[in-house]
């Protein structure tokens, strides 16, 4: 009788079985910001994100948030070009408050040489202007502000503000 090999094993018992075949990979975030993918769980204490795949989908578990949005902060600052009495950046500016997400405001008012500044950046003087990373997002646009953190790596955003 010919030796089998452990792999071939495992493939027919997952053919052959009721039972689906699954896998788990364990995603962490170290301190420096390196992402890891494993079959078997990080160290003790450190926080990751599960998904465990097989026939019937993948279920995802928790991830360290607050690990990612130091990495945002870092790799994708936001800044708001606003003007006074502005309703609009007082609604962009709440969005960010009550995401967490730390942010440079630049007052375009009176200030000749960031009016030049938001001219580059979008084309003309319009507030709110919101830049995220390299998204820039003209004007008030809630799920283009979530999409923007999103893709930017902000974790867990929330826009119920209106």
């Amino acid at each position: 009788m010919p030796k089998t090999s452990l792999l071939t094993c495992i493939v027919l018992a997952a053919f052959y079985s009721n039972s689906p075949l699954a896998v788990t990979l364990y995603k962490w975030i170290d301190a420096e910001g390196n992402v890891s993918y494993q079959d078997h769980p990080p160290p003790a204490g450190q926080k990751y994100e599960e998904k465990n795949f097989s026939d019937e989908g993948v279920r995802t578990g928790d991830v360290n948030t607050e690990v990612a949005r130091s990495r945002a902060i870092r790799e994708n600052p936001v800044t708001l070009y606003i003007a006074a009495n502005c309703e609009s950046c007082d609604r962009v500016g709440t969005i960010l408050d009550s995401n967490n997400v730390p942010y440079e405001i630049i007052e375009v008012d009176t200030d000749r040489d960031s009016q030049k500044k938001l001219i580059e950046l979008v084309g003309s003087v319009r507030v709110p202007t919101l830049a995220v990373g390299n998204n820039v997002i003209d004007g008030y646009d809630r799920a283009a502000i979530e999409d923007a953190l999103t893709e930017n790596g902000y974790p867990e955003v929330q826009i119920g503000v209106q």
